[in-house]
C-alpha cells in the first residue's frame, strides 16, 4: 500500500508539471504499463468550463504536427416533434498524432443541424445539449492565456451559432448555445450550430445524448463519447462514473487522478466484489454474469473463485448451463455481485 501511495504521488506531480508519459516520471511496477500522455490540467470537478472561439486550423495544430487530422464522423437523428425533414447530431471523432501537445488524446467535435428541419406548425429549436462524457483535457487551443477545455469553430467550419457555455456536473456537461438552434420554414433554411470540441484520454464510444428543445422536455439522440466502462482501460474516471468507481477511487486514488489502468479494473472485482469485467473469468469461457453454456468447475479460481462454490450448491450450472438462476447465485451463494 506504501508502494500504491508513492506512485500516486508521483504520478499526480507529472500531472501538474509536464506533459510526460507516466512512465517517465519514474514510476515503475506495474503502473509503469500505462504509457500515455497526460495533460498538464485535468477538469475532473464540477463547474463551469473554459470555452474559446478559435480556426479550425488552430485546433488540428494542436492534434497533429501536420496540422490535418483524420476524422471519424457518425450522425444520429434529433427526434423533434411536428417537423418534417430531418434534425441532427453529427458526431466527430479523431487522434491526436506523435508529436503533438495532444498525442495519443482522443478529439471529440458536436454540431447541432437543424438546416433541413422544416417547422409545420411552429419552428422548432434546440438550445442545450447534454453529453455524459467524464474528465476532459485541457490544452492552450487559442495560443494564448490560460488552458482551455473547449474550443468553438468558428472559422474554418460549418455553422453561424457559438457556445454560451459549457458547465460539467459529475461525468454530464451541459453546452448552452449562444442563441437557440432553430429549424425554418423551408428545406435548408434552418440554422446549425459550429462544431464545438474538447478533449479527453478515453477511446470514443456510442452514447445516447441528450438535445434540450427550448419549448422544453428533452430528446434522445444517438452520438460518441468517451467510454466511461469501468471495465475498460484508459483515461481517469469520475467518482460519478457509478457506485464502483467511486469505491475504487476511494481505495485507489490513482484511478481517479492519473489513470484508469488494469490494477483499477482488478479492483472493480477485488474492492467492488464486482465480476462483470472480463478479468474476473479466470479460464471460464464466458461471465459469471451473463447466461451461457455450463461453466467449468474452478474455471474462475484464480480470479473470482466463485463458480466451485455455486456448482457445489446447483450442479445444474457446472452440467447443463449457466442460467439466470446460476448468475444470480454469484450474489446468493458466493455474495459478489454483477452490478
Amino acid at each position: 500500500m506504501r508502494e500504491r501511495v508513492r506512485s500516486t504521488t508521483l504520478a499526480t506531480l507529472c500531472l501538474a508539471a509536464s506533459w510526460l508519459p507516466i512512465a517517465a516520471c519514474g514510476i515503475d511496477g506495474e503502473r509503469a504499463a500505462l504509457d500515455e500522455p497526460i495533460a498538464e490540467v485535468s477538469q475532473e470537478t464540477d463547474g463551469p468550463l473554459r470555452v474559446v472561439n478559435v480556426s479550425s486550423s488552430s485546433v488540428t495544430c494542436v492534434f497533429n504536427t501536420s496540422c490535418t487530422v483524420t476524422v471519424s464522423d457518425t450522425v444520429g437523428t434529433i427526434p423533434l416533434p411536428g417537423i418534417s425533414g430531418n434534425a441532427r447530431l453529427q458526431s466527430r471523432t479523431f487522434v491526436g498524432g506523435a508529436g503533438a501537445p495532444a498525442a495519443g488524446f482522443n478529439g471529440y467535435e458536436y454540431r447541432v443541424d437543424l438546416t433541413n428541419a422544416v417547422g409545420i406548425l411552429d419552428i422548432p429549436c434546440i438550445s442545450q445539449l447534454r453529453i455524459g462524457f467524464g474528465p476532459v483535457a485541457s490544452f492552450q487551443y487559442d495560443g494564448a492565456g490560460p488552458l482551455d477545455q473547449v474550443y468553438v469553430i468558428t472559422s474554418g467550419g460549418l455553422g453561424t451559432i457559438g457556445l454560451a457555455s459549457a458547465v460539467k456536473s459529475g461525468n454530464e456537461i451541459t453546452f448552452t448555445f449562444a442563441a437557440p438552434v432553430c429549424g425554418g420554414g423551408h428545406p435548408g433554411g434552418g440554422s446549425t450550430s459550429f462544431f464545438f470540441g474538447l478533449a479527453s484520454t478515453r477511446a470514443p464510444s456510442a452514447i445516447t445524448a441528450v438535445a434540450v428543445p427550448s419549448s422544453g422536455g428533452s430528446l434522445s439522440v444517438a452520438g460518441t463519447a468517451p467510454n466511461l466502462d469501468k471495465c475498460t482501460t484508459g483515461g481517469a474516471l469520475a467518482a460519478e462514473a457509478g457506485a464502483c468507481a467511486a469505491e475504487v477511487c476511494a481505495a485507489d486514488s490513482f484511478c481517479c487522478n492519473v489513470g484508469w489502468d488494469g490494477l483499477c479494473v482488478r479492483e472493480v472485482r477485488t474492492v467492488c466484489e464486482n465480476l462483470t469485467c472480463a478479468e474476473a473469468n479466470g479460464t471460464c469461457p464466458h461471465s459469471l454474469c451473463t447466461t451461457g453454456g455450463a461453466l467449468p468447475n474452478g474455471c474462475d479460481s484464480a480470479k473470482a473463485n466463485c463458480v466451485a462454490a455455486i456448482c457445489a450448491a446447483d450442479s445444474f450450472c457446472c452440467s447443463t448451463g449457466w442460467d439466470a438462476i446460476c448468475r444470480n447465485e454469484v450474489n446468493t451463494v458466493c455474495g459478489k455481485n454483477c452490478d
